[in-house]
């Protein structure tokens, strides 16, 4: 296992002065390659052999949210191999150790040439077997998540502001414009700040790009529970997520 220590800085809150749900998903992220590559499979070391990890799904449970200045740590571990897929496991703590919350992964492994999963038994650089810890989190796994609407409800085009360093929309924008979808769409039963988010989960079925058109179907489910995906035109799935909030006080 490995631990990584932050502290939420001036900027990286929400409206609620909480540390905001993008930021925490990118540190998820920035956590996970910097483990992998501890153990020579991260995105570097994948790069070299023309292979790069693919975020699959992605499911975060929060308790609560650190705040302005407070500390947190993030400790990730693989938990699973599977022959194409890999489960990865995190746990966001307080200093005192008791949990803010904990998030769940999995992640595949692209030939970039022939933009297939590779087999995980047989890895550029070797197995990374000897990186798996048995330790599991208190929280369930992805679901299969389906949004049954009558149209969209917003379009847009990714930007450049989108992009990540491959070139496409970064994982977790999707997440803020889902979000800033639900609260426009729902502005007298999710008020910003009054309403935070519980758990996320994330279902990644295909990449965008600069310029690439993107529409957004909402429902809601409950008076705490939203789905979202955001297609193509074409009616490609790109991304589907489902976001329960805390009951409203």
């Amino acid at each position: 296992m490995d631990t990584y220590k932050f502290t939420v800085e001036p900027f990286t809150e929400d409206v609620t002065g909480r540390l905001s749900w993008s930021v925490l998903g990118n540190h998820l992220l920035r956590v996970a390659n910097l483990s992998a590559s501890s153990h020579h499979f991260g995105f570097s070391d994948m790069q070299t052999a023309k292979h790069a990890w693919v975020l699959s799904r992605l499911v975060i449970e929060m308790y609560d949210m650190p705040r302005t200045g407070e500390c947190y740590d993030i400790t990730t571990w693989v938990s699973k191999i599977y022959r194409q897929f890999t489960d990865r496991l995190f746990s966001i703590k307080k200093p005192d150790g008791s949990a803010y919350g904990h998030a769940y992964s999995i992640w595949a492994l692209i030939d970039l040439d022939t933009r297939m999963p590779a087999d995980l038994q047989h890895l550029p650089n070797g197995s990374f077997h000897d990186a798996v810890e048995t330790q599991v989190i208190p929280i369930d796994g992805p679901s299969r998540i389906r949004v049954k609407t009558d149209g969209a409800v917003r379009d847009t085009h990714a930007m450049y502001g989108d992009l990540d360093i491959n070139g496409h929309v970064n994982s977790i924008r999707y997440l803020q414009m889902a979000l800033d979808t639900i609260y426009q769409q729902y502005p007298d039963d999710l008020k910003p700040l009054m309403s935070r988010v519980r758990r996320v989960e994330m279902t990644y079925s295909a990449e965008s790009y600069f310029g690439d058109h993107l529409q957004f179907f909402i429902e809601k489910q409950s008076h705490q529970k939203y789905a979202c995906e955001i297609k193509k035109p074409n009616a490609e799935s790109v991304v589907k997520c489902l976001i329960d909030f805390f009951p409203a006080k």
